[in-house]
C-alpha cells in the first residue's frame, strides 16, 4: 500500500498564532512564561510608540538563553514535547523550576502580537549571540508549503548582552492591533496577578514600562501588589485533600465587631453535596479565599476603593506560583458562583471574592492545559477538581454565615422593626429640638447643635439600614419569584398531565373493545400499557395535595401512616434508584392539618435523606427509618447518611442555608419548620447523646402534639 506524508501549508503558523492564542495580552503572558522556563529572574516589557508606525514591544529577560543546536532542533521544531518529557522525568532547572510549557506552540504568541519578530539570545557557553529574524507575513501566502518559508539566523558579536551574561531579547514590530487603554489595563492587571501572593516565585520579577506613549498609560507601570487582601473581613485558608478532606483556618475581622477565628476539619464528600470521584486522583491543593462586604459604608470604613476591588475579584488558579489564564479574569465566573448566589443568598458571588487556588505540577499532574491556553482540559479530572473547590467554598460559606448574622441580623432582613425603631428615635430627637426652641428665645445654635448632629447621624444610619434591608429583600424576592414560577409550572403540569393520562386510559379502554385480547402477545402489551398509565395516574393523585396555589386547602383529620405511605410512594422511583431501604415501624395516630402541608414535611425529610444517603459508598447500607410513637403523637425520623455536623446544627432550619452545593436552595428544612411552627408542633435535631434507638445519620424528632394540648 502506498504511503504519503502530510504537507502542511505555511498558513499553519498563522493558525497556531492567531487561533491558539486568544489575544495580544495572552500572547505577552505566554512569552513571559517562556522566560520563566529559561530560569530568568528578571523580565522587562517595554511598550514603545504605541499606535504609531514606529510601535514596538520588547521583552527582555536574563534567562539561560538558547544556543544554536537548541534553536535548530527544538525551537524550529514545534511540538517536540521536550518540556513535557522534562516534566515527566521531574527534571528541574538550576533554579529548581519545572517548565510551565509543554505543547511547544507558545513561541507563536509573538505572531499574535505583531507581524515581525527579531530575537537575540545568548548562553553562558558562547561569546556570540544568536540573531533570528522572522517576517510572519511570509507564512500567510496561499498555496505555499511550510517547508518553503525559510527563517534567517546567524551567530554574531553584539553588545546586547555583556561578557558572561545570558538572556533573550524579543523585539516585536508591525503590531497587529491598536493598543487602547482597555488592552493596556488588561495586560497590567494580568502581570499584576501573574504571580501568586503566596507561592509565587520569589526570584521571578516582571516590570512594565512605556516609552513615547500617552501619559495616561504610565499609571499601569505600577505592578506593586495592593494591600487589599489584608483588608478583607472574611479570610479562609484550606488544604484540600484528594479524598475531600479539608483542613482549614477561618478568620473574621471587621471594624465595630468582635473578631473570630476557627480551625477545623471537614469533608467535601460527607459535609457538602458535591460529588467526588474517588476512582481518579487530582492530588491535594491549597485554597485561599478573601471575601468582602461591598455595601458602601463597609467599603468606606475599610478604605477599599470599589474600582480596585472590582479589578481583583474572581477565583484565580496558580500552578507553581504562576497564574493559569483565564481563571480570575474579569467576567470569568468559571465556578458559576453567581448562579449559586441566585439560588441561595448565603452563597458568595464572583464579585465578592478574591480567591487563589494553588496547584503543583508534580502533585496535580493530571490537570493539563488546553492547547489554546484557555485554561485546563475539561475532563473528569477537571470536574473533580472543580467540585472539590466548590465544596470547600461551601464549607467556608457556612463559617462566614455565622458572622454575617452578627453584621446583618436576620430580624433586620425580614422585618421593618429596626427601621421603625430608628425612625422613632429621629422623631424624638427632632421633637426635643422643637421643644427647646419653643421654650426659649434662643435660636438654633449652641444648645441645639449637638442634637442636630445626632439627628444627622441617626438619619445616615437609617438610610444605610433601609438600603441594606432593600438589598436583602430584593435578593430574597428574586429567589422566591423563581420558586413561585417553578410551583406554578408544576401545578400546570400536574393538571395537564392528569388530563392527558385520563384521556389515554379512555382511549385504551375503547381500543380493548376493538382488538383481539385472546392473542397472548397483544394482551400482554395492552396490560403493560394499562399498568403504566395507572401508575402515572396514581403518581399525579399523590402530587395533587402538594399544590394549592390558587386556593388554600382545608384542614383534615389525617391518618399519619397513610400520609407517610403516600409520600413514600411519591418518592419511590428515587428511593429505588438510590437503593435505600425504608423502615416504618410503631403505631399510628391522627393529626388535624392540611394534607399538602403534612406531605411536604415528610417529602422534604425523605428528599434530604435520599440525597445524603446517595453520597455514601455503594458498600454501605442505605436506610431511612421512621418510628411512630402513638402515645406521644411523635415520630422519630433518621437515616444512615453522614449526619449533621455539630457546627451546622444551629443553622439547618435557617432559610437559604444548605450544604448541598449546587443542588440545594436551603428551603426544605426551613419549610418543614415553618409548617410545624404554624401548628405549634415541634421539630428538633437529636444527637447521638439522646438515648433513642435511631440510625446513625441525620436524626429528627417530630412532635405533632400542640403545646396547648394537655
Amino acid at each position: 500500500m502506498p504511503e504519503i506524508n502530510f504537507t502542511p501549508k505555511a498558513r499553519l503558523i498563522k493558525i497556531l498564532g492567531e487561533q491558539l492564542i486568544k489575544d495580544a495580552a495572552v500572547g505577552i503572558i505566554e512569552l513571559i512564561k517562556n522566560s520563566y522556563d529559561a530560569d530568568a529572574t528578571d523580565v522587562e516589557i517595554v511598550m514603545s510608540s504605541l499606535n504609531t508606525p514606529n510601535a514596538r514591544i520588547t521583552i527582555r529577560d536574563n534567562g539561560s538563553g538558547m544556543d544554536l543546536p537548541t534553536f535548530i532542533s527544538k525551537w524550529m521544531n514545534p511540538a517536540t514535547g521536550h518540556k513535557e518529557e522534562q516534566k515527566e522525568r521531574k527534571e528541574r532547572t538550576k533554579l529548581k523550576r519545572l517548565p510551565l510549557g509543554e505543547k511547544g506552540v507558545g513561541r507563536f504568541a509573538a505572531q499574535q502580537i505583531g507581524a515581525h519578530l527579531k530575537m537575540i539570545t545568548k548562553t553562558i557557553e558562547s561569546e556570540q549571540e544568536l540573531f533570528v529574524d522572522i517576517d510572519w507575513s511570509r507564512f500567510d501566502v496561499k498555496g505555499k508549503d511550510l517547508h518553503d518559508v525559510k527563517i534567517k539566523y546567524e551567530m554574531q558579536v553584539s553588545d546586547k548582552f555583556g561578557y558572561k551574561k545570558t538572556g533573550t531579547l524579543l523585539e516585536i514590530t508591525n503590531l497587529k492591533s491598536e493598543w487602547r487603554e482597555e488592552e493596556i489595563s488588561k495586560v497590567s492587571n494580568s502581570l499584576l496577578r501573574m504571580k501568586s501572593p503566596f507561592k509565587g516565585a520569589s526570584d521571578f520579577n516582571v516590570t512594565l514600562r512605556f516609552e513615547n506613549c500617552p501619559e495616561e498609560f504610565k499609571k499601569y507601570e505600577n505592578l506593586d501588589t495592593t494591600d487589599i487582601l489584608e483588608k478583607a473581613p472574611y479570610y479562609f485558608y484550606a488544604i484540600v485533600g484528594d479524598d475531600g478532606e479539608v483542613e482549614y483556618d477561618y478568620k473574621f475581622k471587621m471594624t465595630g465587631f468582635k473578631g473570630r477565628k476557627s480551625s477545623e476539619t471537614a469533608n467535601v464528600y460527607s459535609d457538602t453535596g458535591y460529588k467526588v470521584n474517588r476512582k481518579i486522583s487530582v492530588g491535594a491543593f491549597l485554597v485561599n479565599i478573601y471575601v468582602y462586604d461591598k455595601s458602601p459604608d463597609k467599603l468606606r470604613i475599610a478604605q477599599i476603593p470599589k474600582d480596585v476591588l472590582n479589578n481583583w475579584t474572581g477565583i484565580n488558579v496558580y500552578r507553581d506560583g504562576i497564574r493559569i489564564l483565564p481563571y480570575g479574569d474579569q467576567g470569568n465566573d468559571w465556578l458559576k458562583l453567581d448562579n449559586r448566589r441566585i439560588q441561595q443568598t448565603t452563597r458568595i458571588s464572583n464579585d465578592l471574592v478574591i480567591g487563589m487556588v494553588e496547584i503543583d505540577q508534580e502533585i496535580n499532574n493530571t490537570l493539563k492545559d488546553k492547547t489554546n491556553r484557555e485554561g485546563l482540559i475539561e475532563n473528569d479530572y477537571y470536574e473533580k477538581f472543580r467540585n472539590l473547590i466548590l465544596g470547600t467554598i461551601t464549607i467556608f460559606e457556612a463559617e462566614r454565615e455565622k458572622d454575617r448574622e452578627r453584621v446583618y441580623p436576620r430580624k433586620a432582613k425580614t422585618t421593618n422593626e429596626n427601621i421603625d425603631e430608628k425612625v422613632s428615635i429621629v422623631k424624638t430627637d427632632i421633637g426635643e429640638i422643637i421643644r427647646k426652641v419653643e421654650e426659649s428665645d434662643v435660636k438654633i445654635g449652641q444648645e441645639t447643635t449637638p442634637l442636630l448632629n445626632k439627628v444627622g447621624q441617626r438619619i445616615t444610619e437609617l438610610k444605610q439600614q433601609v438600603t441594606d434591608t432593600i438589598d436583602e429583600l430584593e435578593k430574597d424576592k428574586q429567589i422566591l419569584f423563581n420558586l413561585a414560577g417553578t410551583g406554578l409550572a408544576a401545578e400546570r403540569f400536574t393538571h395537564e398531565f392528569a388530563r392527558l393520562v385520563n384521556g389515554a386510559l379512555a382511549s385504551l379502554e375503547r381500543l380493548q373493545k376493538r382488538i383481539d385480547l385472546n392473542d397472548g402477545k397483544i394482551k400482554k402489551e395492552v396490560d403493560s400499557l394499562s399498568g403504566a398509565l395507572e401508575a402515572l395516574r396514581n403518581d399525579i393523585r399523590l402530587l395533587g395535595p402538594m399544590f394549592y396555589i390558587k386556593k388554600v386547602a382545608k384542614e383534615k383529620n389525617l391518618n399519619i401512616r397513610d400520609v407517610i405511605n403516600n409520600t413514600i410512594s411519591l418518592q419511590e422511583p428515587f428511593i429505588e434508584k438510590a437503593e435505600i431501604e425504608i423502615i416504618v415501624e410503631g403505631g399510628n395516630f391522627f393529626v388535624t392539618m392540611r394534607e399538602g402541608s403534612c406531605m411536604q414535611i415528610f417529602n422534604n425529610l425523605i428528599d434530604n435523606s435520599i440525597f445524603w444517603c446517595s453520597r455514601k459508598s455503594e458498600k454501605d447500607k442505605r436506610q431511612i427509618k421512621m418510628t411512630i410513637d402513638q402515645e406521644t403523637k411523635s415520630i422519630y425520623f433518621s437515616d444512615s447518611g453522614p449526619g449533621i455536623a455539630v457546627r451546622y446544627r444551629d443553622k439547618i432550619f435557617d432559610p437559604f442555608f444548605s450544604m448541598k452545593g449546587e443542588d440545594g436552595r436551603g428551603l426544605g428544612l426551613y419549610i418543614v419548620k415553618e409548617i410545624m411552627d404554624e401548628k405549634n408542633f415541634v421539630i428538633a435535631v437529636l444527637t447521638e447523646d439522646d438515648d433513642v434507638e435511631m440510625l446513625p445519620g441525620a436524626r429528627f424528632l417530630l412532635l405533632f402534639k400542640d403545646n396547648n394540648e394537655s
